[in-house]
């Protein structure tokens, strides 16, 4: 897959091969490096490099998923990964179907989250500023 990277300003063409599991042929302004990338701490080795220079740096965001979320009510979910940057209700407010109750921004673009039935929010799991995973449960309704 091609890409394209922006690094201290700079644009640059990546290519990108997985040739096994956790190790890809890397292709940067025809610069080619074999890497291995580990769990540990994102950290990137080097298996073989046609460049002594740096060719990508990768620096990995992990983003914290409780494994049990409790809550009364219908739970309301976030479709993409994303930061929450507005909590527009509070714990107990009364909410009908397809009121927005919190805005999460991916990709640059603010995405309203909506109530899935009328009712009242019953727990509210994130504050603004917490990354949330595809697929998270941000919100109950009762």
């Amino acid at each position: 897959m091609k890409y394209e990277v922006t690094v201290e300003g700079k644009k640059f063409e990546v290519e990108v091969e997985e040739i096994e599991p956790n190790v890809f042929n890397v292709t940067v302004e025809g610069k080619k490096a074999k890497i291995a990338v580990s769990e540990v701490g994102a950290l990137v080795e080097r298996v073989e490099a046609v460049s002594t220079k740096p060719v990508v740096e990768v620096k990995e965001e992990k983003v914290e998923k409780p494994v049990k979320v409790e809550g009364e009510g219908t739970p309301i979910t976030v479709a993409m990964a994303g930061t929450i940057t507005k909590i527009l209700k509070n714990e107990g407010d009364e909410v009908k179907e397809g009121e927005d109750i919190l805005i999460l921004e991916a990709m640059k673009m603010e995405n309203s989250i909506s109530s899935p039935k009328t009712g009242k929010i019953s727990k509210i799991l994130v504050k603004a500023g917490d990354k949330v995973a595809a697929g998270d449960v941000v919100a109950f309704v009762v």
